[in-house]
C-alpha cells in the first residue's frame, strides 16, 4: 500500500495510506504530496491517484469602459512620449558623430600646422645661426 507525505506551508504530514490522504486533502486542498518514487514535492492537484476538485476561481469582473478609455488615453500619451524620446535620441545620436568627424578634422588640422610651425621654426632657427655666424666673421674682420 503507497503511503504518502503532505507538505503545508512548509509542516509536513505522513505517511498516510489513500483513503487517509483523500481525507486529509478534501480538508487541505492546497498541500502538496510527496511519494518515494516521486522526485520533488507536487501539488495533489496533479495526482491522478487523489479524489480532488478543483474549484475554478470566480470570473473576472468587467472593466468599466471609462477607465478602459483613461487607460488607453495613458497609452497613447504614453507611446508619444516614447516617439519624441526615440527622435531626440536620433538627433542627439547624429549630432554626436558630426561633432566627432570635426574632432577629427580639427586634430589632422593641428597635427598638419603643429608641422609646419616646427618646419617654419627651424628655417628661423637655421637662419639665425647663419646669421650669427656672419655677424662673428664680420667682427673677426673687423679686428
Amino acid at each position: 500500500m503507497k503511503k504518502w507525505f503532505f507538505s503545508d506551508n512548509g509542516e509536513v504530514t505522513g505517511p498516510l495510506g489513500l483513503k487517509e490522504s483523500n481525507e486529509f486533502i478534501s480538508k487541505n486542498p492546497d498541500l502538496y504530496a510527496w511519494h518515494p518514487s516521486y522526485t520533488h514535492w507536487v501539488p495533489v492537484s496533479c495526482i491522478n491517484e487523489f479524489e480532488t476538485s478543483v474549484t475554478p476561481p470566480p470570473p473576472p469582473i468587467a472593466i468599466p469602459n471609462d477607465l478602459i478609455d483613461d487607460l488607453i488615453g495613458e497609452e497613447k500619451e504614453l507611446i508619444t512620449t516614447l516617439e519624441r524620446i526615440d527622435k531626440t535620441i536620433k538627433i542627439t545620436s547624429d549630432s554626436l558623430y558630426e561633432i566627432d568627424t570635426e574632432l577629427d578634422n580639427y586634430s589632422t588640422i593641428a597635427h598638419n600646422l603643429t608641422e609646419e610651425v616646427r618646419v617654419v621654426v627651424k628655417t628661423i632657427e637655421e637662419q639665425y645661426a647663419a646669421l650669427q655666424k656672419n655677424l662673428a666673421n664680420v667682427i673677426k674682420a673687423d679686428y
